[in-house]
């Protein structure tokens, strides 16, 4: 009878688990904490009042020959930010008295007028104005796409705490780096230069997550803050 072959674990499938199973929650813990059905909590999703998980682990079979190869997903694992317990609670709440449309719209204006307030925070604003031309349906479409890519869980994976203050601070230290350093192009840097793009990178590196092991060296944290500090020594 032949022997069944041991399984190896490659080390960045288990380090990138074990830093799923530490920052992020599963649908089934969201399920059981805030006692919903799939159907109610997928519900919510649908509405626009919840993101979406943000990292799917598949765990898959396949048998090869000569003839082909045929996989299946065995099981899939949704991760979610653990935010969501606590957005979550508020919005079993809410949907007492409000229907989700309206949930919803209230949301999405509350994340605007948070996205704005920390723009104007960061003395940012008007260079958001300026890259819109000016335009008010410019902006109002630029804090959509951001609204949209919270919602499709992308903040939930790059942003320690996805909130809109957080996100608004991520993507205007980035831009900032960006322009002080043309991309990382710049061979130095003046004293002001140093001091803005030391103060951008402290910014960034208090909202960045840490990101998973596998998607690290391709993150903004590796690519906007790691390097740009050990280009320019500001370390």
């Amino acid at each position: 009878m032949p022997t069944k072959a041991k399984m190896t674990v490659d080390p960045l499938m288990q380090a990138t688990e074990q830093y799923l199973q530490q920052h992020y929650c599963t649908l089934e813990h969201l399920l059981k904490t805030c006692d919903l059905s799939k159907d109610e909590f997928f519900a919510y999703v649908t509405a626009r009042c919840l993101p979406q998980h943000s990292y799917e682990w598949q765990i898959k079979s396949a048998v090869s020959s000569f003839l082909g190869k045929q996989e299946w997903v065995g099981q899939s694992i949704l991760y979610y930010h653990p935010r969501h317990i606590l957005l979550l609670h508020d919005l079993i709440t809410w949907h007492r008295f409000m229907p989700f449309e309206d949930m919803a719209k209230t949301l999405q204006e509350d994340f605007k007028v948070h996205y704005v307030a920390k723009l104007k925070e960061l003395d940012a604003f008007s260079d958001v104005l300026r890259d819109c031309g000016d335009e008010p349906a410019a902006l109002d479409k630029f804090l959509e796409a951001e609204w949209q890519a919270y919602l499709e869980g992308t903040y939930g994976l790059c942003v320690n705490e996805p909130t809109a203050e957080n996100i608004a601070t991520k993507e205007m230290m980035l831009r900032r780096i960006r322009l002080l350093t043309a991309n990382g192009s710049k061979a130095t840097l003046s004293d002001g230069e140093r001091v803005l793009l030391k103060k951008a990178i402290q910014a960034l590196d208090a909202v960045l997550s840490p990101f998973a092991p596998y998607e690290r060296a391709q993150s903004s944290r590796e690519l906007w803050l790691n390097a740009i500090v050990a280009k320019y020594a500001l370390s």
